[in-house]
């Protein structure tokens, strides 16, 4: 995957969110409270067990003033490269193009 520009992992755009707040000495929860999401949600974000969405990354925008389509380019890339790693959809992808190669 390195020859098609690909990074050895994913990077989920929570990891650099979290980053910003660390660098910026902002909590979690003030965060949250600020943004007017639970918690929960901002530390699910944040930990890369929910992924960011076009009305999220807007939010964080104004809350940090990070480009929220920095952070879609973010999530669309580690969504991609997640998926490249899934085994059934590879399986699943190898069939259709055997069966597209007959068109």
């Amino acid at each position: 995957m390195g020859s098609l520009g690909y990074g050895a992992y994913p990077t989920h755009p929570g990891e650099v969110l979290k980053d910003e707040l660390a660098e910026r000495g902002i909590s979690q929860r003030k965060l949250a409270e600020s943004m007017g999401l639970t918690y929960s949600v901002v530390n699910e974000i944040l930990n890369g067990h929910r992924p960011l969405t076009a009305k999220t990354a807007l939010m964080f925008e104004a809350a940090l003033d990070v480009p929220a389509d920095s952070l879609m380019y973010l999530q669309t890339k580690y969504n991609m490269q997640t998926a490249r790693k899934d085994t059934t959809l590879l399986s699943n992808i190898k069939k259709i193009k055997k069966i597209a190669a007959v068109f």
